[in-house]
């Protein structure tokens, strides 16, 4: 059975559960869940570098962080 896409990791500060997506959008605009600040949230955007088999992580800022600094 093939493997869901998945390059974008989402994880709240605090919080041991780990959400996923394969899209930036909805990684980006999915609430929080009940109970959970919204500034706790971080997405992350995994990939694979085949020709070194790195496993790479990025933090993704929202467009308005990016636009602050």
């Amino acid at each position: 059975m093939p493997a869901s896409k998945l390059n974008y990791i989402v994880v709240y500060e605090g919080v041991s559960q780990v959400y996923g997506s394969s899209s930036k959008k909805i990684a980006l605009d999915t609430p929080a869940p009940e109970g959970i600040s919204e500034d706790k949230k971080k997405v992350l955007f995994v990939t694979f570098e085949p020709d070194t088999n790195n496993l790479c992580v990025y933090e993704v800022k929202k467009e308005s962080d990016e636009q602050e600094n």
